[in-house]
C-alpha cells in the first residue's frame, strides 16, 4: 500500500513538472514572437487621431522604415482615437512631422509610420500633443477609382464626348474616313512626284538645285568670313574699313550741324530768312527780265531789218 501511494505521488509531480516546464516553454515562445524585451528601456508615445483605419493593438510602429515598437492600445476619448505606443528608441518631434496609418501589405493589416520632421526644423516641447494624418484606405480609392472608370465608359457608350461620338455617330465616321482617304491621295501623288513637295522629293534636279544654292550659300558665308567684299569688310576684325566708314558718317554729321547752324554759304540759305528773300528778289527780277527781252525782241528784229536796208 505505502508503495503505491509512493508511485502515485511520483506521477503527480512528474505530470506537475511537466506542466510547469510547458508552461515555462509557452512564456519563452510568447516572448520571442512578440520580440518583446522586457529588460529594455521603453519609450512611450501618445498619438491623437481623428480615425484610425482599423488599427489594432500589437500592430507594429515604424521609424525610418525601421520596426521600433508596437501598438500597446487605441481607446476613444473625446470624439477622437487615442493611440498609445512604447518605443525601443526615443523620438524627437520637430516642425513638419508627420504620423500617419498605412498599409502593411495589399491583403490587409496596418502599420503606425513615424516622420519626426526636417532635421533643421525647431524641436516640439516635450508635452506637446501629437496628431496623427488622417488614414488612406486602398480599397475605397480603388472602388473610387472604378466607379469612375465604370462612368466614363457609360458615357462613351452612350455618344458623350469626343471619343463617344467618334464611336456612335456615323457622320463623324464618315468625315474622318474621307479624311483618311484625301492623306492617301496626298501620299500618292507625292509617291509619284506630283506638285511641288512631290516634285522636290522625286525630282533630282530640284535636289541639285537646292544643292547648288546651298553651296552658293556656303560660298558666300566663307567669303563674309574671310573679309572679302565690302560686306565682308564690314564683318571683318579689320576695324580699318568701319574707321573709314565711321569717320565719312561724322564728317556728314559735321557738315549737317553746320547747314543747320547757319555756318558757310549753304548754312546761310537754309537759316538766313535775309539771303532766302534776297534770292527770291533775285529770282523776281531775273524772269522779268526775261519778260522784258521777250516783248522787245520782235521791236529789234523789226529795226534791224529796216535801218539794215538803208
Amino acid at each position: 500500500m505505502p508503495d503505491k501511494h509512493k508511485n502515485d505521488l511520483s506521477i503527480e509531480v512528474l505530470v506537475g513538472l511537466f506542466m510547469f516546464i510547458v508552461l515555462i516553454a509557452l512564456g519563452v515562445f510568447t516572448i520571442v514572437l512578440s520580440r518583446q524585451n522586457f529588460l529594455q528601456e521603453k519609450y512611450p508615445i501618445e498619438v491623437i487621431f481623428s480615425e484610425v483605419g482599423g488599427l489594432r493593438e500589437g500592430d507594429n510602429v515604424f521609424l525610418r522604415g525601421t520596426q521600433v515598437g508596437v501598438i500597446k492600445a487605441t481607446y476613444l476619448e473625446n470624439n477622437h482615437v487615442v493611440v498609445k505606443s512604447d518605443l525601443e528608441v526615443p523620438v524627437e518631434f520637430r516642425e513638419g512631422y508627420k504620423v500617419e496609418v498605412v498599409s502593411s501589405s495589399m491583403l490587409g493589416g496596418k502599420i503606425l509610420k513615424i516622420f519626426e520632421g526636417p532635421l533643421q526644423a525647431p524641436k516640439l516641447p516635450p508635452d506637446a500633443v501629437i496628431r496623427g494624418a488622417d488614414p488612406v484606405d486602398i480599397l475605397e480609392q480603388l472602388g473610387g477609382a472604378v466607379s469612375e472608370f465604370k462612368n466614363m465608359t457609360q458615357k462613351i457608350s452612350d455618344g458623350e464626348g469626343t471619343l463617344g461620338r467618334l464611336l456612335a455617330d456615323d457622320e463623324m465616321y464618315e468625315s474622318l474616313k474621307a479624311l483618311v482617304g484625301s492623306l492617301n491621295e496626298a501620299t500618292l501623288k507625292l509617291s509619284n512626284g506630283e506638285g511641288t513637295l512631290g516634285k522636290l522629293i522625286k525630282d533630282p534636279s530640284v535636289y541639285n538645285d537646292i544643292q547648288n544654292i546651298t553651296s552658293n550659300l556656303s560660298d558666300v558665308s566663307d567669303r563674309l568670313a574671310n573679309g572679302q567684299g565690302t560686306l565682308g569688310k564690314l564683318l571683318s576684325e579689320d576695324d580699318a574699313f568701319y574707321a573709314d566708314v565711321a569717320a565719312s558718317a561724322e564728317n556728314i554729321r559735321s557738315i549737317t550741324d553746320k547747314i543747320q547752324s547757319g555756318d558757310g554759304t549753304l548754312g546761310k540759305l537754309v537759316s538766313d530768312d535775309q539771303v532766302y528773300a534776297e534770292t527770291q528778289k533775285l529770282i523776281e527780277d531775273l524772269r522779268a527780265a526775261l519778260d522784258d527781252m521777250r516783248e522787245t525782241s520782235p521791236v529789234t528784229s523789226f529795226g534791224s531789218i529796216v535801218f539794215g536796208a538803208f
